[in-house]
């Protein structure tokens, strides 16, 4: 085959190779032929041949040699790239490293923002690149930082200044200086300028919360975060607010008691204020809660509200009297008118008083009780006569209790055994029978010459037995005093007392009679007594219709008893 052949199919074959398809032959074949061999043999294609292969429509032919073209420079391009690698990862100039070495593909990988894995920070490492191994640590610290401090703006990847050492300043807390402010606002930074600010606030608190435990003489507590309880408690101390109750309930769990007393003396203090001037006592300059009349006052505003217990009530009684003489001593005259409504109010509660009642003059006759004081016998039976006293109420039976505490002392003075019958009567009338059985039960009947005294003790005991419902013992008490004195009336009253107790109303009505007949007026009155102090209805309702039947007008009050 001659060269005119071979030059014919080599032309083919290119055309083969460079896909080049339809397009105007001629003339220009030749010039196609030139430019397709200098592409086969690597040699340049000009940017006029390049222009004449589009004009003839040989785009396909353009991109593959120019793709040919491409791959032969690859290489150089590869020796820059792996150059400039090492220059941006301080590969030291004087080692060698082929470009087969796996340093390269590890810092391409970096490089392309993969991470690294150890076996690969190891590899750099047992290449002695030191240098580089801290660059990478400087990357991903930077990377880090820029995505905790909302700086991911930046898309840099290496460590930039001065955002890297404003970062790094961000991370340890340190505080910024105002060109580092201004350069973030500048460089529209707001995010990170504003965990900038947070940190300023945390660090003003920080220092304020270090101040506050100073201040209130509390250093040696360990809590320094001012995410700690301590620290918005001391604040509010601090703006004199007041603590709640779980806020002092964990302050005491912390043994910060000095805390405690802080609150409660300034929460005293404002109370102490509203009480003074509810109580009409604000000419008093002090404000000091451990003043007598902070406690007065306290006293009185538990009393008024009726919420103090059994012992708070209790002291309220004991010392309102004094605590009043002492008001007075002070010129707070509307103050004392106020406390002494409240404590007459509350006396009218211990002795179970329900209604009006004035204040003269049973304010100080319920002051004299408390003072364990004897009343005036006089004016007690008025009061009850006109009904303004009840007769078995709470002032009327602690009238007869210091009645016969007295008689009981009398005896013990003057050994004049008529007290006794006395204070046996006296603890009748204060409900108390026991007692009054105790007067007489170590009586020396031998001793007792005058038979009206034995008869009287004889009738006062057996009342007491009658009054606990042991009525054999009574009726025996009511012989005994009848035999001694034959012509008193009190042991007929007695009996017939007895007998309407047992149900032997018939018996009891002779009784009453034998009673009248010695000079007794007031069977009919211990006749209602004896109905009224019936506990059991049924029984009650008996007596009352015996007596209506007996005589409906003279007994007309024992209706009452059968509504």
């Amino acid at each position: 085959m001659d060269n005119s052949d071979l030059q014919k199919n080599h032309f083919t074959a290119l055309k083969h190779k460079y896909k080049v398809g339809q397009y105007n032959s001629g003339v220009s074949d030749s010039f196609l032929y030139l430019i397709l061999r200098k592409a086969d043999q690597g040699i340049q294609v000009t940017n006029l041949e390049f222009q004449w292969l589009i004009e003839n429509r040989l785009v396909g032919t353009v991109e593959i040699i120019s793709l040919e073209q491409y791959q032969a420079e690859d290489k150089k391009r590869l020796e820059a790239e792996f150059w400039q690698l090492r220059t941006n990862y301080n590969i030291p100039k004087q080692l060698e490293l082929p470009m087969s070495s796996p340093v390269y593909s590890i810092l391409g990988k970096l490089d392309a923002g993969y991470s690294l894995t150890d076996s690969e920070l190891n590899l750099l490492n047992n290449h002695g690149l030191v240098d580089t191994i801290t660059l990478i640590q400087d990357i991903l610290y930077f990377s880090q930082l820029k995505s905790n401090y909302k700086a991911t703006n930046n898309l840099n990847h290496f460590p930039e200044e001065p955002l890297y050492s404003i970062l790094k300043k961000l991370d340890v807390k340190a505080q910024l200086s105002d060109s580092d402010a201004d350069w973030l606002l500048d460089n529209d930074f707001e995010e990170t300028l504003e965990i900038h600010w947070q940190q300023e606030d945390e660090r003003k608190a920080e220092l304020e919360f270090s101040e506050l435990k100073s201040k209130y003489q509390i250093d040696a507590h360990p809590d320094t975060s001012i995410s700690s309880p301590l620290y918005s408690l001391l604040r509010k101390l601090d703006s004199e607010l007041e603590l709640e109750p779980s806020e002092c309930e964990w302050l005491k769990q912390q043994n910060l008691s000095e805390l405690i007393a802080i609150d409660r003396e300034r929460k005293d203090r404002r109370f102490f204020a509203e009480l003074k001037n509810k109580y009409k006592a604000t000419q008093y300059q002090s404000s000091d809660p451990s003043s007598r009349l902070f406690l007065i006052l306290r006293i009185l505003e538990i009393s008024e509200s009726k919420t103090s217990n059994p012992s708070g009530e209790s002291k309220v009684l004991i010392d309102s009297e004094k605590d009043i003489q002492w008001l007075s001593e002070q010129g707070l005259v509307e103050t004392v008118d106020i406390a002494k409504q409240i404590h007459f109010k509350a006396l009218k509660t211990k002795y179970q008083i329900v209604g009006q009642l004035t204040l003269d003059p049973f304010y100080e006759i319920m002051l004299k009780l408390e003072r364990e004081e004897r009343l005036d016998p006089k004016q007690v039976i008025q009061l009850i006569e006109e009904g303004r006293l009840a007769r078995h109420g709470k002032i009327a039976v602690a009238y007869y209790r210091l009645e016969a505490i007295f008689c009981e002392k009398e005896h013990q003075r003057t050994g004049n055994k008529w007290n006794l019958p006395s204070a046996s009567s006296n603890w009748r009338k204060a409900d108390e029978p026991e007692k009054a059985l105790k007067v007489t039960e170590n009586v020396n009947w031998n001793k007792v010459q005058e038979s009206d005294l034995k008869s009287a003790l004889w009738v006062t005991r057996g009342a007491a037995f009658r009054d606990i419902n042991q009525l054999d013992e009574a009726e025996n008490c009511a012989t005994q005093a009848r035999e001694c004195h034959p012509d008193s009336h009190q042991p007929y009253t007695l009996m017939g007392a007895i007998c309407y107790d047992r149900g032997e109303y018939a018996d009891g009505d002779n009784w009453f009679e034998l009673a009248a007949e010695r000079g007794a007026d007031d069977t009919d009155d211990e006749i209602e007594r004896i109905v009224r102090m019936t506990k059991d209805k049924d029984k009650r309702r008996e007596v009352a219709e015996y007596l209506l039947s007996k005589d409906s007008n003279r007994y007309k009050w024992a209706n009452s008893y059968i509504k």
